[in-house]
């Protein structure tokens, strides 16, 4: 029996580990190509020569160490995407696997059976990290593999250590989010408190050298002990001590805390709760009533957290694009240079279809805000919201609740679409305001037209592919996989793209790309609001409009 809880544990992770698996190894695969190209460019490292020292310290290095290979590993792979990916799989994988069962009432059914609170516990928490370690190890083969392809010349114990250390960082959060989840029993909780402290703990380790303020929490942030000194480089040490220590604690306290807790689900009927304020009595509903009575204002709901995570993150990448551009602009020749010696296909398998552009501000801040993170931040968060406030409740049978209250099929859709919709133009705004802030302080003169499109372009690409999912779900229900269809559909798109700027064959296969019709071939931040965007819009709206008619004609099913 508890044998079979692991193996569930892990199998139910298969995907997304997967997934995250290949994105990582083909990130690494382009980052251990570009490091030769770049470490012969005098350009490069003229540039380099005058980035601040500011700068490097908050990626955790220096410029001698970055101008090395396993320096440039570590600040482009193991300092931001790495530890990103990890930490939402682990900390959204552990959520699931403990609270979000509380909630639905799964965790009741699995602990009438003849074995421990505890052994669940921790077969459930051990699954996700044995998926999670899985994940590590797949990395650590790829950069031993590509070390000699492309005479990197990592150290082997480094490579190992940088692993096992990603592994525990994961670890430590996905440990902070079963603590919260023990004590509270409420996944959005235990979820937004583990995201939270990571990135503070984030902001604390990148920024204590510059914030003197900092200088004594930065020695206790789990952000340190993975970084501090550089495992790539110097191998094992006190950190890999430090994560261990801190989450065999966390995890012994979570044990405790469930083992004592009375288990509740979330959606079982709970009675009206009156409350009295200044002599006048009202009558609060439960937050589960919600679920039958507003599907909007509950989608609103679940996804307030995410759009501050999110938002905030795009908003904190905007601000670091446009305080590095000033830096930058110093040797504009140099930056030309650099990137006229690298290949074109590098740029444009990654969207930048027209490298000229990055000398400028536009095509700069375009490069990572509007043209690479952006679009994948905006399209997860819309797919995942379609997914969260749909499939996933078809699959669980809680729409048929939902459906069953005096509101018509199109009406309860319409609404759940129209607040995932609201919420991604919530994760938009949020870098927009920053952008029109930025774009003042640092005089880089984009305009306030500009900026405006392109958040409004990125926007309507976010909600394309959501509306791709949303027809493929009503379409055949939770028996297709939807949303893994859309996501495959917007790498391959993504890839079109890139690949019809590289030979007039294929352009008419890059025309039909969503993508191409948000980037064309200017920076999105370098023009205003293009007629191609009306493309999207028209996609999104004929996508909706023919989910809602095909819905209301097919059964649901659990």
């Amino acid at each position: 029996m508890t044998t079979a809880i692991l193996v569930k544990s892990l199998r139910d992770r298969r995907r997304a580990l997967i997934g995250n698996s290949l994105g990582l190894v083909a990130l690494i695969v382009w980052l251990g190509a570009l490091f030769p190209i770049l470490r012969e460019n005098q350009g490069f490292n003229d540039i380099m020569e005058r980035v601040p020292e500011e700068m490097l310290a908050a990626v955790g290095t220096d410029l001698a160490t970055f101008l090395t290979a396993a320096g440039f590993l570590s600040a482009e792979f193991f300092a931001l995407f790495a530890p990103l990916l990890i930490l939402i799989f682990v900390i959204s994988a552990m959520v699931a696997e403990t609270a979000t069962e509380e909630r639905e009432g799964l965790m009741d059914m699995m602990l009438s059976n003849p074995v421990s609170r505890r052994r669940v516990f921790l077969e459930k928490a051990g699954g996700v990290a044995a998926a999670a370690l899985l994940m590590v190890a797949v990395i650590t083969v790829a950069l031993l593999a590509v070390n000699p392809v492309f005479g990197l010349d990592l150290p082997v114990l480094g490579v190992v250590a940088a692993g096992l250390s990603l592994w525990l960082l994961g670890t430590s959060f996905g440990a902070v989010a079963l603590l919260v989840g023990a004590f509270t029993g409420r996944s959005a909780t235990a979820g937004g408190m583990a995201g939270l402290l990571a990135l503070l703990a984030w902001f604390v380790t990148s920024f204590a050298g510059l914030l003197p303020w900092l200088e004594g929490a930065g020695g206790l942030s789990p952000f340190t002990w993975y970084r501090e000194p550089n495992p790539l480089i110097t191998g094992f040490g006190a950190g890999h001590l430090w994560l261990l220590v801190t989450t065999v604690v966390l995890v012994v306290v979570a044990v405790a805390l469930f083992d004592r807790r009375d288990i509740a689900t979330e959606r079982a009927a709970l009675p009206e709760v009156k409350v009295r304020r200044r002599a006048r009595s009202r009558v609060r509903q439960p937050r589960a009533a919600w679920l039958l009575t507003d599907p909007f204002r509950k989608v609103i709901w679940d996804r307030r957290r995410s759009v501050w995570a999110w938002g905030g993150g795009l908003g904190l990448l905007s601000l670091a694009m446009f305080s590095a551009w000033p830096a930058l602009a110093q040797d504009a020749e140099a930056l030309a240079a650099l990137v006229t010696s690298m290949p074109r296909e590098i740029f444009a398998l990654f969207g930048l279809t027209d490298p000229e552009a990055i000398v400028t501000p536009a095509g700069f801040i375009s490069s990572r805000s509007y043209q690479s993170i952006g679009p994948i931040v905006v399209i997860f968060f819309c797919v995942r919201g379609v997914s969260m406030a749909l499939v996933r409740q078809e699959g669980t049978g809680v729409l048929d609740m939902v459906l069953a209250q005096p509101s018509s099929r199109s009406r309860v859709v319409a609404s759940k679409l129209g607040a995932v919709a609201l919420s991604a133009g919530l994760v938009v705004l949020i870098p927009t305001v920053v952008a029109l802030l930025a774009d003042r302080r640092w005089e880089t003169d984009l305009g306030f037209g500009p900026i405006l499109a392109a958040g409004a372009g990125l926007y309507l690409l976010g909600l394309f592919f959501a509306g791709l999912a949303l027809l493929l779900w009503a379409i055949k229900g939770t028996s297709l996989p939807a949303v893994r269809i859309a996501g495959i559909a917007a790498l391959a798109t993504f890839l079109m793209n890139g690949l019809g700027a590289l030979a007039d064959g294929l352009r008419p296969i890059r025309l039909v790309s969503p993508f191409y019709w948000y980037f064309g071939d200017t920076p999105p931040l370098g023009k205003g609001f293009e007629p191609s965007y009306f493309l999207l819009l028209a996609g999104t709206v004929a996508m909706a409009w023919l989910a809602l008619v095909l819905f209301r004609r097919r059964d649901t099913s659990v």
